[in-house]
C-alpha cells in the first residue's frame, strides 16, 4: 500500500494540470456538502451542553409549561427523572452604568445548572436550593457577557449589578461552552426562579406557559419509561384541576435533546433538507466530471497498463493501484473541502449576525460531527468517481495496448465519456432549475402586497418589563407616548402594537364564538392575535372593511371591543357578518369582547402563508409591556431623522428605560424573508458551482476528443473541409450528449417543481421563466466551453497534424 501510495503520489506530480483540476472540483462539492451538512449539525443533532440522558418535555405537540405545571411534573416523575429543570427568556435593562444597557437574561428554574452539567468558570452556579427567596439577589453571567462587557473581569464575583432598578450580586461566571438550554437563545444573564418577583413584580408561580423544560433520565431509564409516566402525571394534573383544562386536550411527551425546539425543527429539516440535495447534485457533477478525466487519462496510460499486465500484474492489483489515486485526489479534496466549509459557514455566521438580534446566535462551525461526516463523504467520493473508470482501465486488450497505448477501449470509453456529460447536463439543469425557482419566487414575494402601505413608517421597541409598571400604569406611558409622537413634526400618524406584522413573532389563543359550534363541542378556535392601539390601521393603511377601528373610548373599564380579519369573520360565522358577534378568550362562559370591525385581510407571519384567522385586542384594554411604536412619517426622506427625534422622546420619558431601537417596518419584516433569502442565495451559488464544473467538464471531454483526433483533423483540413465545418462536427458530437442531458433535466425540474409548489410564492405548477432560463444558461455555457477546444484544433497546421502521434 506504502507502495501503491507513493507511485500514485509520483503520478499526479507528473500531472499537475489534472490533478489541480481534480482536486479543486472534489474541494468544492466536498466543501459546499459539509458547508450545509455543518448548518444542519448545528440546528438539528448538536446535544445540549452535557447532553446523552437529558430529553425535552413539551406540553401536547410542543407548547413550553408554567411554573406550577413544572413542579407538578418534577413531584409526581421522580422515578424516571434525576432532575427537571426550565428556562425563560426575558428583557431586562441593567442601570448602574452611564447609560441603561439592555440585557438578555434567562430564569430559571429547578436544579438547572448541575443538571445540564454546567461548570462555573469563576464562583459558582445556581442550584436548586438557590430557589428560595434568601438567593433571589444572586446573578450568574454568561462566559460571553462577562468577557465583552466587563472585561473578563477577574474579581467580579460579589460585585453588584442593578438590573432592572434591583441590586444582584454576582454569584459566578458560567462556562463559556454554555449558552442556553434553548437554541439559539444566548442570554446574558441568569437568575433563579425566586428573582422573579424582584425582577418583574411577579411570582413564578403567576407565569404563563413559557418555561422551556429539560429533564435528566435516571440511569437505565428509557424515553418510553418517561412518556408512560408523563402520561399518568398528565392525567392526574387534569384531574386535579379540571377548570383550567376544561376544553384543551392536556398532554405531556417528552423529545430528544438536540438543536432547535420541536416547534422549530419541520422548517429547518426542510430546508436543510432541499439543501443538501442541491449540494449532493453538485457532489455528483464534480465527481463525473472527474470520472471522465480519469477515463480520458486512462486512454493515455494505455501502454502503462498494458505492460504491467503483460508483467503479470492481477486485475484486483490494478484496480487497486488506481483507486490509490483516487483516494489521493479525494483526500487532498476532503482537506480542502473543511476549509471551505469553515470559510462559508464563518461568512453565513456574520451574515446573520447582521440581520438577527443578537440574543439568537447560532455556531455553524464544523466540529467533531461534521469532520467525520466529511470523512465518510471523501471516502464515498474515491469510490463513486474511482471505481468505475479503474474498472475500465484494469482490462486492457495487451497487445493494442502494448502497440498504440489505447488497450482497445478508446470507443466504449468515449461513449462513457459522453454518457457522464449527460449526466452531468441533466444534474446541472435541476440545479440551475431549483436556483431559478427559488429566486423568482423571493422576487415575487418581495413585490407582493402585504395588505398594508410600508412607506415611511417607523418602528420603535419600547420595553417597560424592567420597570415593574402596573397596567394601569403601563397604558398610561404608551398614551402619553403615542400622543408626543403625534405631536412631533413629520409625523402624519402613530399608534403602538405587540408585534410588527412579517416580523418573525405570533401569538396565538383559543377563542369561543358565542352561539357558534365547531371542530370542538365547545366550538373553540385557535386563532392569531395582535394587540394594537387606537389609529394603528390608520398609521398601517390597513383598510377595515365593515365597522370601525378602535378609538380613544375603547378604555380599561369600556365594553370588550375587538376587531376580526375577513378570514376570520367568515369561518366563525358563515354569513361572514360579524359585527356585534361576541368572542370570549375565556372560555364558553365569557368575559365577552364585542366585534366592532372587520379589517382587510393582509400577511401576518409569512408571505407565502394561506390568510389565517386573525384578529386585534385593543392595547387601551389589554396593554402589554412591550409594545412597538409605529409612526408614519410625512415625508419617508426624513424618517432618518425623525427616528432620532422620537427615540430621545422615549429617553426624556424614562431616562431608566435602555435606549429603544429604531427601525423601519420594512427593516423589521426582513426577518421573514430570511429563509427565502438564504435558500435563494445559496441555491444561486451552487447552481453557479454545478453550471462551472458542468462546462468545465464538457470542455475537457471536447478537448481530449481534439487532442485524439488531431491526425483525423489534418486530414480533412488537408483535403478542404473547412475550419466551420470542422468546428460544427466537433461540437456536434457533444452536443448530443448536452441535448440528451437537457431533456432529462427539464424531466427532473418539472417533477421537482411540483414537489416544491407550496413553499413557492407566485409561481403556478408550471413556471415558464425557470423551463427557458436553466437550459438557456446552460445551453450557450455548452456552447462556450464546447466551441472553444473545437475551434483551436482548426488552427493546427496540417502538415503537423499529420506528423503527430
Amino acid at each position: 500500500m506504502l507502495s501503491d501510495l507513493r507511485y500514485a503520489l509520483r503520478q499526479l506530480r507528473s500531472a499537475p494540470g489534472f490533478a489541480l483540476v481534480a482536486v479543486l472540483s472534489l474541494a468544492l462539492g466536498i466543501g459546499a456538502n459539509a458547508a450545509i451538512f455543518s448548518v444542519g449539525n448545528a440546528l438539528l443533532l448538536r446535544p445540549l451542553h452535557g447532553a446523552g440522558d437529558l430529553v425535552r418535555v413539551y406540553r401536547n405537540h410542543h407548547s413550553p409549561l408554567n411554573y406550577s405545571e413544572l413542579t407538578a411534573v418534577a413531584e409526581q416523575t421522580r422515578g424516571v427523572f434525576a432532575d427537571v429543570v426550565g428556562e425563560r427568556l426575558m428583557s431586562l435593562a441593567r442601570t448602574d452604568g452611564t447609560e441603561p444597557e439592555k440585557l438578555t437574561g434567562s430564569i430559571v428554574a429547578g436544579n438547572f445548572f448541575p443538571a445540564l452539567g454546567v461548570r462555573p468558570a469563576l464562583g459558582r452556579v445556581l442550584t436548586g436550593a438557590d430557589s428560595a427567596a434568601q438567593s433571589a439577589q444572586l446573578v450568574v453571567l454568561s462566559h460571553r457577557y462577562w468577557e465583552r462587557r466587563l472585561g473578563a473581569d477577574p474579581n467580579v464575583v460579589g460585585r453588584v449589578l442593578r438590573i432592572n432598578g434591583q441590586p444582584f450580586t454576582v454569584a459566578g461566571v458560567a462556562d463559556a461552552g454554555f449558552t442556553s438550554s434553548v437554541m439559539p437563545w444566548r442570554p446574558d444573564v441568569f437568575f433563579s426562579s425566586a428573582a422573579s418577583l424582584p425582577l418583574t413584580g411577579q411570582r413564578a408561580e403567576e407565569w404563563g406557559g413559557s418555561l422551556y423544560i429539560t429533564a435528566r433520565l435516571r440511569d437505565g431509564v428509557s424515553r418510553r419509561s418517561a412518556d408512560a409516566a408523563l402520561a399518568v402525571a398528565a392525567r392526574r394534573m387534569v384531574a386535579a384541576d379540571t377548570a383550567r383544562y376544561a376544553g384543551d386536550r392536556f398532554t405531556l411527551r417528552t423529545d430528544h435533546a438536540r438543536g432547535v425546539n420541536a416547534e422549530l425543527r419541520t422548517p429547518v429539516v426542510a430546508g436543510t433538507g432541499l439543501l443538501l440535495g442541491v449540494v449532493s447534485v453538485v457532489l455528483l457533477i464534480a465527481c463525473a466530471n472527474v470520472a471522465n478525466l480519469l477515463l480520458a487519462r486512462a486512454t493515455t496510460r494505455g501502454r502503462e497498463v498494458g505492460m504491467r499486465v503483460a508483467l503479470g500484474a492481477s486485475r484486483g492489483r490494478l484496480v487497486r493501484q488506481l483507486l490509490t489515486e483516487s483516494v489521493v485526489l479525494a483526500a487532498a479534496g476532503g482537506a480542502l473541502g473543511l476549509f471551505v466549509a469553515s470559510w462559508a459557514t464563518r461568512a453565513l455566521g456574520d451574515a446573520l449576525t447582521a440581520r438577527v438580534p443578537e440574543p439568537v446566535l447560532v455556531d455553524f462551525a464544523p466540529d467533531a460531527t461534521v469532520t467525520l461526516y466529511t470523512v465518510a463523504l471523501t471516502v464515498a467520493t474515491a469510490l463513486l468517481f474511482g471505481l468505475v473508470p479503474a474498472l475500465r482501465a484494469s482490462r486492457p486488450a495487451v497487445l493494442p495496448a502494448l502497440k498504440d497505448g489505447a488497450g482497445g477501449a478508446v470507443g466504449t470509453r468515449s461513449r462513457l465519456r459522453g454518457t457522464l456529460v449527460g449526466v452531468q447536463v441533466a444534474l446541472c439543469t435541476l440545479c440551475l432549475a431549483v436556483a431559478s425557482l427559488l429566486v423568482h419566487s423571493l422576487s415575487n414575494a418581495r413585490r407582493m402586497d402585504p395588505g398594508f402601505d410600508t412607506r415611511g413608517v417607523l418602528d420603535l421597541a419600547v420595553d417597560l418589563q424592567s420597570r415593574q409598571l402596573e397596567p394601569a400604569a403601563r397604558r398610561e406611558f404608551f398614551r402619553r407616548l403615542v400622543e408626543q409622537a403625534r405631536a412631533t413634526p413629520g409625523v402624519r400618524a402613530a399608534s403602538v402594537a405587540a408585534i410588527v406584522p412579517l416580523g418573525g413573532s405570533n401569538m396565538q389563543t383559543l377563542v369561543w364564538a358565542s352561539g357558534v359550534r365547531g371542530d370542538r363541542p365547545d366550538g373553540s378556535r385557535l386563532v392569531y392575535f395582535n394587540t394594537v392601539g387606537d389609529g394603528y390601521f390608520e398609521t398601517l393603511r390597513l383598510p377595515i372593511v365593515r365597522g370601525r377601528e378602535f378609538t380613544t373610548a375603547d378604555r380599561d373599564g369600556a365594553p370588550g371591543a375587538l376587531v376580526v380579519n375577513e378570514t376570520m369573520a367568515r369561518r366563525l360565522w358563515p354569513d361572514g357578518d360579524a359585527l356585534g358577534r361576541r368572542v370570549s378568550l375565556d372560555g364558553p362562559g365569557g368575559p365577552w369582547l364585542t366585534v366592532v370591525g372587520v379589517a382587510r385581510d393582509a400577511k401576518y407571519n409569512s408571505v407565502g402563508e394561506d390568510t389565517p384567522a386573525f384578529m386585534y385586542l385593543a392595547a387601551a384594554q389589554s396593554t402589554r409591556a412591550e409594545m412597538v411604536l409605529h409612526a408614519r412619517a410625512a415625508d419617508p426622506t426624513t424618517a432618518a431623522t425623525l427616528g432620532r427625534t422620537l427615540r430621545a422622546a422615549v429617553v426624556s420619558m424614562d431616562p431608566l428605560l435602555p435606549p429603544p431601537t429604531v427601525a423601519t417596518i420594512d427593516d423589521d419584516m426582513r426577518i421573514s424573508m430570511l429563509p427565502a433569502q438564504l435558500g435563494a442565495a445559496f441555491t444561486a451559488v451552487f447552481g453557479g458551482l454545478a453550471l462551472l464544473l458542468a462546462a468545465v467538464g464538457i470542455y475537457g471531454v471536447v478537448a481530449f476528443a481534439v487532442a485524439r483526433r488531431t491526425r483525423e483533423i489534418g486530414v480533412r483540413a488537408a483535403l478542404g473541409a473547412a475550419p466551420a465545418r470542422l468546428v460544427r462536427r466537433m461540437m456536434g458530437e457533444a452536443g448530443r450528449a448536452v441535448v440528451v442531458g437537457l431533456a432529462i433535466g427539464l424531466a427532473l425540474t418539472l417533477l421537482v417543481e411540483r414537489l416544491l409548489g407550496s413553499a413557492l410564492y407566485g409561481i403556478g405548477a408550471v413556471d415558464p421563466v425557470t423551463l427557458v432560463a436553466a437550459p438557456l444558461v446552460l445551453g450557450l455555457a455548452a456552447s462556450l466551453a464546447a466551441y472553444l477546444p473545437a475551434r483551436r484544433a482548426t488552427r493546427v497546421s496540417p502538415t503537423v497534424a499529420l506528423r503527430s502521434e
